[in-house]
């Protein structure tokens, strides 16, 4: 009898013990864990854009998904809102499932000003945005002429999702003016040549996006960012002036010059003014036959050297193709501070002699006073002695890179998004943009797919058969 008390209480001890450690280990896992993304293209892997938004949040921002769980891009937009929860506290997500809560449904809906299914909601200090679910995807529709369904090509929540929590936390909406009157790339135009495309990426980082011109003599008064983008006609003194008064009381400016080719080409005119604030526009063709892409001809520049700052400190790894540029490097100017962002290699140099040949060609060819290589192509410059309040420019020496043909290039959004992040300001928007998964797809031949029957109906069976019969026959015996 006292024997199997013993035996009792010692087995409710073991699993009281053993419950009492699941918990615990449950419990630390709880709270301390990892989390992981086994995906080739690390779909669910935030972006160091992303995790500095999440790191400098102040305020709460709720997230109200509003999808059921049958929706085609549930499972992704759920394991992503996760990672966004995991890295900031300040992250509050809410699921609601509009086919078995339909009354909350319906409350949430008014309260937000939502009028569509299948949409994700925003909200912080009384701002709101949403996205909805054809936002958060692209598709492929070459199928559905032949009766197949869209394929996803894309998952863009990342993307969507960080645009949306910059534009709830950020009380004011930074506005960004491009200039025109002088052949500039249009921000409206969605043609190869338009900006249309930059402009949309703009606005998904919170900013407003307008055109102005100059000729009046002056910037408008709420602009915050300037940009002028591949004049191809030279600016008036009143403009010149306007735009030096301008950076003279803060202002900020995005500057893109292209070569001067051809005779008839002109120059901006800006180079002196720019000059005076610690940035050298040459009068050059860079030309860097190391980095020489196919069906591209010499004049295509393609970068991944790149220095420091915070233009471009996120960029290693990435490159920037500029179809055609000019040499553009710092000097020294009264009151002003500025560094080279990005070069060829040293094999590059900046040609001076522009002058075409009898058959109208521009000849390549390096002499003794071109630029030497590494060529600088951008750089950043800023007041000395107001770094965070004072003016701030940077000048490229190409326009086409940000241009809808050139845009989704390598690494040329980013440059272009973080030059208008850090001239505004936004430094915590800084960093590489989110990245579009890949659909990955197996295709099987006829051979491999009678393989793959012949393993799965036949021989695993038959495994699974010899060895019951060896086990019962060694059983027997």
């Amino acid at each position: 009898m006292r024997r199997r008390t013993v035996f009792a209480a010692s087995s409710t001890a073991a699993v009281v013990l053993a419950v009492a450690l699941v918990a615990m280990v449950n419990w630390l896992g709880y709270r301390h864990y990892s989390r992981g993304d086994w995906t080739s293209s690390k779909l669910y892997t935030l972006s160091a854009k992303s995790l500095n938004i999440l790191k400098g949040l102040h305020a709460d921002v709720r997230v109200v998904v509003l999808m059921t769980p049958s929706t085609p891009l549930f499972s992704e937009t759920k394991e992503l809102l996760d990672r966004y929860q995991a890295a900031s506290p300040r992250i509050k997500v809410e699921y609601i499932d509009p086919e078995r809560d339909p009354l909350r449904t319906k409350t949430l809906a008014q309260e937000f000003g939502v009028s569509t299914a299948n949409t994700v909601v925003f909200a912080s200090g009384g701002r709101k945005k949403y996205v909805t679910s054809d936002q958060l995807a692209e598709y492929d529709y070459s199928g559905m002429q032949m009766g197949q369904a869209p394929k996803l090509k894309g998952f863009k929540g990342e993307e969507q999702f960080t645009a949306a929590i910059l534009a709830v936390v950020n009380p004011k909406v930074p506005k960004v003016y491009f200039v025109t009157g002088h052949g500039e790339h249009d921000p409206d135009a969605a043609d190869g040549s338009g900006y249309s495309q930059l402009k949309d990426a703009i606005k998904r980082d919170n900013y407003d996006v307008e055109k102005t011109t100059l000729l009046a003599g002056a910037v408008p008064a709420d602009c915050d960012l300037l940009v002028i983008a591949g004049p191809k006609a030279p600016f008036t003194d009143p403009e010149k002036a306007a735009l030096k008064a301008y950076l003279d009381k803060g202002g900020r400016a995005l500057v893109m010059l292209d070569p001067v080719l051809g005779d008839r080409a002109q120059s901006s005119g800006l180079e002196a003014l720019l000059k005076g604030y610690g940035v050298e526009v040459d009068n050059d063709l860079v030309v860097d036959p190391s980095k020489q892409l196919p069906f591209f001809s010499l004049a295509a520049v393609y970068v991944d050297q790149f220095r420091s700052h915070p233009v471009v400190d996120g960029m290693q790894g990435l490159a920037v193709l500029f179809p055609i540029a000019r040499s553009v490097t710092t000097v020294a100017a009264p009151g002003a501070t500025s560094s080279i962002l990005l070069t060829t290699s040293d094999k590059g140099w900046g040609q001076r002699d522009l002058k075409a040949n009898a058959t109208g060609q521009l000849e390549i060819k390096k002499a003794p006073g071109d630029v030497p290589g590494p060529v600088p192509l951008g750089v950043a410059a800023q007041s000395e002695k107001d770094k965070e309040h004072g003016w701030r420019l940077v000048v490229f020496g190409n326009s086409a890179f940000a241009s809808n043909q050139y845009l989704a290039n390598a690494g040329n959004s980013n440059l272009v998004l973080n030059a208008v992040n850090w001239l505004a300001n936004q430094e915590q928007a800084l960093g590489i943009a989110p990245r579009s998964p890949e659909q990955v797809q197996l295709f099987l031949s006829e051979t491999q797919m009678s393989h793959v029957l012949l393993i799965s109906l036949i021989l695993l069976p038959a495994c699974a058969i010899a060895l019951g019969v060896a086990v019962w026959w060694r059983r027997r015996r």
